[in-house]
């Protein structure tokens, strides 16, 4: 799989989550999709930064990315919101999700599955919610491996939390979070941060060393 391969909104968010790991928060990007296709809202993580343009909020735990789309959409000038599609990198936690439910987005597609945050189970486990018919649409194969390697590489680099984070992903992305823990430990993705490459760069190269991975 390689960046050209991918739809515009994939490219998108994951350009939003390369930002915020070169930021310093979590590697998470949402753009929201119009009933025509187009773009029309975009949020990222910024949970540690410390300002961030009105309505985005920053330097606060709920600093999504999710939220930070959502914010900057207001069903009022959208009355055909249920028609939209939000897309992310990783499955939305429970509050994103809510907040998807509540702003009557109808549409989720997410690339990576998160086994301890995700919350998307609620859609079926919640008469309230399971009654909005929202479609789901993830993981994805191939992009939630390299999202994963990704956040792996930002956890493992500088999280107290890491090891039994990465435990836990690893039971759905062996081999991605090898791959971003071996990253992590020598410099390569902060390198690359550092260095001012574009996501386009990054995800080829993550891309390509996972296929190595596979290969062996």
């Amino acid at each position: 799989m390689k960046w050209n391969d991918l739809e515009k909104p994939w490219q998108a968010f994951f350009e939003l989550g390369w930002e915020s790991f070169k930021k310093g928060s979590v590697p998470i990007g949402a753009v929201i999709v119009d009933d025509k296709g187009e773009i029309v809202s975009r949020g990222r993580n910024m949970i540690f930064e410390d300002k961030a343009d009105p309505p985005e909020i920053a330097r606060h735990k709920i600093a999504h990315a999710e939220l930070n789309a959502i914010l900057k959409l207001s069903e009022y000038d959208h009355p055909n919101i249920r028609k939209y599609t939000i897309y992310t990198t990783t499955e939305p936690c429970p509050m994103c999700f809510g907040m998807i439910v509540m702003v009557n987005l109808r549409n989720v597609r997410y690339a990576a599955k998160d086994r301890y945050a995700g919350a998307t189970i609620l859609n079926a486990d919640n008469d309230y919610i399971r009654s909005k018919n929202i479609s789901i649409t993830g993981p994805y194969s191939g992009l939630g491996d390299i999202q994963t390697a990704i956040h792996t590489a930002y956890e493992a680099a500088g999280s107290g939390k890491a090891d039994w984070l990465l435990n836990v992903w690893k039971m759905d992305y062996p081999a991605a979070v090898d791959l971003g823990i071996y990253l992590a430990a020598h410099g390569i993705i902060r390198k690359m941060a550092d260095d001012g490459e574009e996501a386009a760069a990054v995800f080829d190269t993550v891309s390509g060393m996972l296929r190595g991975k596979e290969e062996d």
